[in-house]
C-alpha cells in the first residue's frame, strides 16, 4: 500500500514499483503530447461526419524554438485512447481479481470507516464503467476524424492485495487529472476542447475519492499541475507490458 505521506501524484507503492521497474516506456513514438478523455455523450464533431474530416490536421502550430509543431487532434485523441484503454482494463482486471468481500476488507487503516468500506466495491465498479464509457466514445470520435484508434496493449499491473490496487486507482486517476492539463492547450478543436474539459472534472472526482480511501486530502491543493508527456510515461509506462 503507498505511503500516505508522500504526493497523491504518481504514487505506486514501492512493492509494486520495484516489481515495475523494467516495464517499456508508455506510447513510445507516439505523439509528444499529454493525456485527454472525453466524455461517453454522444461527441460530434463538426465538419468530421460522413468520412469528411481534415484528420484534425489544422494549421501548424509555432513551438517556443520557431519550429512548427505537426501534431494533430487524432494525435491527441489515440493518445488519450491509450490511457483510457490502461485504466479501462486497470478496474475490469481488478474486478476479476477481488470480491466485494475483499475490496470492504481492504487494508487500509482504522481512518476508514465501516460505511465508507462497503461503498468501495461500487466505486471501484462505476468508475471501470466510466473508463470503458471513454474507451468508446473516443475510438467512435478518431474513426469519425478518419483516424485509426490505436488497441489496447497488454498490462501487468503489479497489485497483490486489494489495498495495494488502491493505491494504484489513486495514482492512476491523479496521473489522467495532470495529464489532460497538460493536453488541453494543444487541442484545436473547441467542441474537443469542450469534451476534454468535461472529462477532466470527473477524472478529478475519481481521483478525490480514491484519494480519501488512501489517506490522502481529497483536494491536496489549490491548483492542480499539469503533467509533460515524458512525466505521464514515467508512471504509465510501469504498467505497459507490450
Amino acid at each position: 500500500m503507498p505511503d500516505d505521506s508522500q504526493d497523491a501524484v504518481g504514487n505506486i507503492g514501492e512493492t509494486a514499483r520495484e516489481q515495475l521497474t523494467s516495464r517499456r516506456g508508455f506510447l513510445a513514438g507516439s505523439a509528444a503530447v499529454g493525456a485527454v478523455g472525453l466524455t461517453g455523450a454522444g461527441i460530434s464533431v463538426v465538419g468530421a461526419e460522413d468520412g469528411d474530416s481534415d484528420k484534425g490536421d489544422d494549421d501548424s502550430m509555432s513551438n517556443g524554438d520557431g519550429t512548427k509543431d505537426e501534431t494533430t487532434d487524432v494525435d491527441i485523441l489515440n493518445y488519450a485512447l491509450t490511457l483510457e484503454h490502461l485504466e479501462a482494463t486497470f478496474y475490469a482486471k481488478g474486478l476479476e481479481d477481488f470480491s466485494d468481500e475483499d475490496f470492504v476488507n481492504a487494508d487500509l487503516g482504522c481512518g476508514v470507516c465501516d460505511d465508507i468500506r462497503m461503498k468501495i466495491p461500487d466505486q471501484v465498479k462505476v468508475v471501470g464503467e466510466h473508463e470503458a464509457a471513454h474507451v468508446d466514445q473516443l475510438t467512435k470520435v478518431i474513426e469519425q476524424l478518419g483516424g485509426d484508434p490505436v488497441e489496447a496493449a497488454e498490462y501487468d499491473f503489479g497489485y497483490e492485495t486489494p489495498a495495494e490496487f488502491l493505491g494504484i486507482a489513486k495514482a492512476l486517476e491523479n496521473t489522467g487529472v495532470a495529464a489532460y492539463a497538460g493536453a488541453a492547450p494543444s487541442i484545436r478543436n473547441g467542441d474537443l476542447l469542450s469534451a476534454a474539459l468535461s472529462i477532466h472534472s470527473v477524472e478529478a472526482r475519481h481521483a478525490a475519492s480514491f484519494n480519501a480511501l488512501n489517506g490522502v486530502s481529497p483536494y491536496p491543493n489549490a491548483f492542480d499541475e499539469a503533467k509533460s508527456m515524458e512525466e505521464v510515461k514515467e508512471i504509465a509506462g510501469q504498467f505497459i507490458v507490450q
